[in-house]
């Protein structure tokens, strides 16, 4: 298992649209083969960055998503808004 979580951070002038952009890509990843859990949250405490937790079965199930339309087509939306970024990638065992 995969589990990668972090944060992203945006001006507060494009917060409406990042947020739609979230609730879009939310929707089409956790449909995504492979994918145990994907979520996003703002974080309470600093308005405008949004902190998200994925667990993926596998390494390759990962790469897909990564290389999926709506993963890229998020990336392109949001990339050049980004003001801040954060993220851990953890290999986890099921015992």
């Amino acid at each position: 298992m995969i589990i990668i979580a972090g944060s992203l951070s945006f001006d507060p002038s494009d917060r409406d649209d990042v947020l739609a952009s979230l609730q879009e890509v939310t929707a089409c990843s956790r449909s995504d083969e492979g994918c145990i859990e994907y979520t996003w949250a703002e974080d309470i405490e600093s308005p405008n960055v949004f902190r998200f937790f994925e667990c993926w079965e596998s390494q390759e199930h990962f790469d897909a998503h990564l290389a999926a339309p709506h993963e890229e087509a998020f990336g392109e939306r949001n990339m050049r808004r980004i003001t801040g970024a954060t993220a851990q990638i953890y290999s986890a065992t099921e015992d």
